[in-house]
């Protein structure tokens, strides 16, 4: 009796322990399931990632191709031409994902590249642009922006340097140097950040769901489906001075040129080469504004009274006519230029591609001429191809021109580009963001983010 009781609690005690390692089996097996799922979704995502990514990096790259194309064989009857060589690469497809490179003019989505050169350069040496963007900038915040790009410590009237900075409770150093990116701006005295962003909150030029949902997420927006970019929709510290020529040949530098390599050039006579070459070289401070603003023979009297010496009225040369003076403009410069070692100079606006508002920005400018300008571009399907065209418009003047065009521009050197990879099947994103700079060749890329 004693031992059927002992068997029945031994079979019952195996039994127990044979159910305690099935449901152990059990438990360990759907640890391995979930964890063999697990790894394969992350697997699957990862994947994913790769493809949007490289379905990215194929865009920008086939953006980069189409850039230097424009560069190599450009298209002198039309400004827009590397933009819109750039814009037809703005969608396509690489195995399982797709491409998409977009921005916004603040209202609507505008497929392409977004140009830099659209907007004023903060870093430029003449402030008195910045003061025109009202009611944005405040005279202490432009003095402040000129302290933190200048290369001294002296303190403008309502500015602030080095001994602001450093009594900050996480002090730092000015630049004392042209800002990098429009993001800086951040760090200026009297510059908060929600002035500088707006709505745009990682300042990659499009509107983003977090950024059209009212205060669902940050950053607050209005959810009104226009993206509010604040100084970062006018501004920018991209844009670069310099490159090749309208003709994609290297500038003729004036103040190294012989007579007949200006003559040659340009297809103009040796008489009025000499006096181009002369007037270089004798000026105390030469632009190429004072070719529009004076004709050959009033540049010539300069150069002889600068001299001591008179000029006999009736050895007069033949003025540049326009389309003359256009080639002298769009090929020549004065002075070696940034591409031989003077450094990156601030980018010019883009007369063909900033916002008809940023015209009025410009010094000087009435609201009737701004209005006159945006309606002559308006009609000109290549654009203005180069700045003298500007004479064409009703009510500029030849003074005027030449004051603008140290500020203008008819083609940009640097795009900004925002190019999103999608995989087919999961819906995974990656965004790649770079500014390629075309004044150098092959074009360099700069700020380049992916996320």
């Amino acid at each position: 009796m004693i031992n059927s009781s002992i068997r029945r609690r031994r079979r019952a005690f195996a039994t127990l322990l044979v159910f305690g390692v099935i449901v152990i089996a059990a438990v360990i097996i759907g640890m391995i399931q979930s964890s063999a799922y697990g790894q394969a979704g992350a697997g699957r995502e990862a994947m994913s990632r790769v493809r949007a990514h490289w379905a990215a990096r194929a865009g920008l790259e086939e953006t980069i191709a189409r850039l230097e194309a424009a560069i190599e064989d450009p298209n002198q009857d039309n400004a827009y031409q590397a933009l819109d060589d750039m814009t037809q690469a703005a969608t396509g497809r690489v195995a399982g994902a797709s491409w998409r490179i977009a921005s916004t003019d603040g209202t609507r989505e505008v497929l392409g590249p977004a140009d830099a050169h659209a907007k004023i350069n903060v870093n430029s040496p003449d402030s008195s642009v910045l003061l025109n963007i009202e009611p944005f900038m405040t005279e202490s915040a432009v003095d402040s922006i000129k302290d933190w790009v200048d290369a001294d410590d002296d303190i403008n009237l309502q500015g602030a340097e080095l001994t602001y900075y450093l009594t900050l409770e996480n002090g730092y150093r000015p630049r004392n140097a042209p800002m990098r990116s429009i993001a800086e701006l951040e760090l200026v005295a009297d510059i908060e950040q929600r002035d500088v962003r707006g709505e745009d909150w990682n300042l990659n030029g499009v509107l983003d769901p977090n950024e059209d949902d009212g205060d669902l997420s940050w950053p607050p927006d209005n959810a009104d489906g226009i993206l509010d970019q604040g100084w970062s929709g006018i501004l920018t510290a991209s844009s670069v001075d310099g490159g090749l020529a309208a003709s994609g040949q290297a500038p003729l530098d004036l103040s190294a040129a012989t007579e007949a390599d200006v003559a040659a050039r340009l297809a103009i006579s040796v008489d009025q080469a000499k006096v181009i070459v002369e007037y270089v070289a004798n000026a105390s401070a030469p632009t190429m504004g004072d070719f529009i603003r004076r004709d050959l023979n009033q540049l010539r009297q300069l150069t002889a009274r600068q001299q001591g010496q008179q000029v006999n009225q009736r050895d007069r040369v033949t003025p540049l006519n326009t389309d003359e003076l256009r080639l002298l403009i769009d090929e020549a410069g004065i002075g070696p230029g940034p591409d031989a070692g003077a450094g990156r100079l601030p980018g010019k606006l883009n007369i063909n591609t900033c916002a008809a508002e940023t015209v009025q920005y410009l010094p000087g400018m009435t609201p009737e001429l701004a209005d006159a300008i945006i309606a002559e571009r308006s009609g000109k399907a290549g654009g203005f191809t180069s700045i003298v065209d500007l004479l064409e418009v009703p009510g500029m003047s030849r003074a005027q021109l030449a004051q603008l065009n140290d500020l203008l521009c008819v083609r940009s050197n640097v795009f900004s580009v925002t190019c999103r990879g999608r995989d087919d099947t999961t819906g995974v994103e990656v965004e790649i963001r770079a500014d390629l700079d075309r004044s150098t060749l092959p074009v360099s890329l700069s700020g380049v983010m992916v996320r």
